[in-house]
């Protein structure tokens, strides 16, 4: 089973092998700014969705693994005969 992830902007449809939190913080003038995203590593970082909270970014991370769980689990019932992929739409917020 393939899982496809839509990007948050729609700008882009990638085929997932892997898939993470992150978490990065900068500081601009004194101000410390956190950025939650939930991405996959190639050759480098490509974001796909990018949360306000840790807790909004991991919610939406369970919400593919549910997802990929019941694909599965439909796949060994043969629900989803002959279906190999799963494309899942990252949320606005």
């Amino acid at each position: 089973m393939e899982l496809w992830i839509r990007s948050q902007d729609k700008e882009c449809l990638v085929k997932i092998s892997n898939i993470q939190y992150v978490l990065r913080k900068e500081t601009n003038c004194g101000i410390s700014t956190e950025y939650h995203y939930i991405g996959t590593y190639y050759d480098n970082l490509k974001i796909l969705g990018t949360y306000k909270t840790k807790e909004r970014a991991l919610e939406v991370l369970n919400e593919i693994q549910n997802m990929l769980y019941a694909g599965l689990k439909a796949t060994n019932n043969n629900q989803l005969a002959g279906t190999t992929s799963i494309v899942y739409q990252m949320p606005k917020k």
